[in-house]
């Protein structure tokens, strides 16, 4: 346990160990229903990928939410970290310098080693996950969805839509005139705001759905 503790909050372990706990705090919210797992992605109005998801999309694991991009990067980054400090500690060496210097090289191969692991699996996934909707979010006004995580109202709103593909995705939503949609009620969007990102929202009664059976 103290080799263990030692190393993890030893250098350059330490630098990916916080953000460990932090991932690992993010997912235990999502199992219990108080997070999502797309809160990072973000597009534009044409539905292109903006800001940490193009990026991510550029270096190669793209096609995935950005939590689970951060996920990989950082638990594959601090396994490697891990086992090389452990390694590097057989040296057996006092010289705080040449301490440095091996936990420079380790840093840098663990950070190599994450972005070629994690650009691996995703791609290697590609072929498994459905095709994300494409095209602008403007295509979202006029269906319905489903209020999620607490009630919509003003100033905050999550809900979850399924798309043409099949896949159940979440969205940022906003009611107006001071509406507040309870979780697990039916909303219409009726239009997309784009300077924050957000699509408007108001009740909607599913037996008014023409697409119901009656």
């Amino acid at each position: 346990m103290g080799l263990f503790l030692s190393t993890a909050f030893g250098f350059p372990t330490v630098l990916f160990t916080p953000l460990l706990i932090v991932v690992l705090g993010y997912w235990i919210f999502v199992i219990v229903g108080a997070a999502d797992t797309e809160t990072l992605d973000s597009v534009d109005a044409d539905g292109d990928a903006t800001g940490l998801s193009a990026f991510l999309s550029r270096a190669g694991m793209g096609r995935v939410p950005v939590t689970v991009d951060l996920t990989m990067l950082v638990s594959v980054a601090w396994f490697v970290s891990m086992m090389g400090s452990i390694v590097t500690s057989l040296v057996g060496t006092t010289s705080t310098p040449l301490l440095y210097a091996l936990g420079a090289v380790v840093l840098l191969i663990a950070l190599v080693a994450a972005w070629a692991v994690t650009s691996g699996l995703v791609m290697g996934l590609q072929r498994f996950l459905p095709k994300r909707a494409g095209g602008s979010k403007h295509e979202l006004v006029g269906r319905t969805c489903l209020i999620r995580i607490g009630e919509a109202h003003g100033s905050f709103g999550q809900a979850e839509i399924t798309t043409a593909g099949g896949a159940a995705i979440s969205i940022p939503v906003r009611t107006t005139g001071g509406e507040v949609l309870p979780v697990g009620g039916t909303a219409l969007i009726f239009d997309h705001r784009q300077e924050d990102d957000v699509f408007l929202v108001t009740a909607f009664d599913p037996a008014l759905d023409p697409g119901q059976s009656s």
